[in-house]
């Protein structure tokens, strides 16, 4: 007896591929995902179906230690030449303790226009700071306006409840044609909260 001839090898479409599905005899219209198509299903505990989920709100509490969020408070900074700057201070996070927002508002009490101002901060080195340019540069007087000059400031106190948030200020503006430079020190935070 003869030996069989080796049977021809199937066309390529009939042939299956180990990753994928079997081929189907004629398309059919999309189908819901299947969950035996996991090779590892039975291995694994059964899946819920895929819902998608909102994320919750976060519930931790703000400034206040006790669960609330007391909302802004206001910091003074410093006060001279008639430029008088205070911090207002928020919890940009409410899961995030250490991140802070201070917003430093400008205030002229002269009778005039106060023009090139520079605000400058230091930070201790277990604060990571970034200061956002001001809205403007020129402090209009406020007395009759609600238009104030702000400079936004973001930090993170990575010693939170250790050491207590400590600011060294430098300001510079002109007034009244003087050129005025000032110094401060601004220690003033909440304990504990900033």
């Amino acid at each position: 007896a003869a030996p069989a001839a080796p049977a021809a090898p199937a066309a390529p479409a009939a042939m299956m591929d180990p990753f994928g599905a079997m081929p189907a005899a004629a398309p059919a219209a999309p189908a819901a995902p299947v969950a035996a198509a996991d090779p590892f299903a039975a291995v694994s505990a059964p899946a819920a179906p895929a819902v998608p989920v909102a994320p919750a709100a976060p519930t931790a509490p703000a400034a206040g230690g006790d669960g609330t969020d007391s909302g802004p408070i206001t910091v003074p900074a410093l006060s001279h030449g008639g430029l008088t700057v205070e911090f207002e201070c928020t919890k940009p996070d409410l899961w995030n303790k250490q991140s802070s927002t201070l917003v430093a508002k400008f205030k002229n009490s002269t009778d005039a226009p106060i023009y090139g101002l520079n605000f400058q901060c230091a930070v201790p080195k277990y604060v990571t700071m970034e200061m956002k340019p001001p809205t403007s540069t020129t402090v209009p007087v406020t007395a009759g306006n609600n238009k104030l000059v702000t400079q936004t400031i973001n930090i993170t106190n990575s010693k939170l409840g250790t050491k207590n948030l400590q600011l060294k200020l430098k300001i510079g503006f002109t007034s009244k044609g003087t050129k005025v430079d000032h110094i401060a020190t601004c220690s003033g935070f909440p304990a504990g909260q900033y």
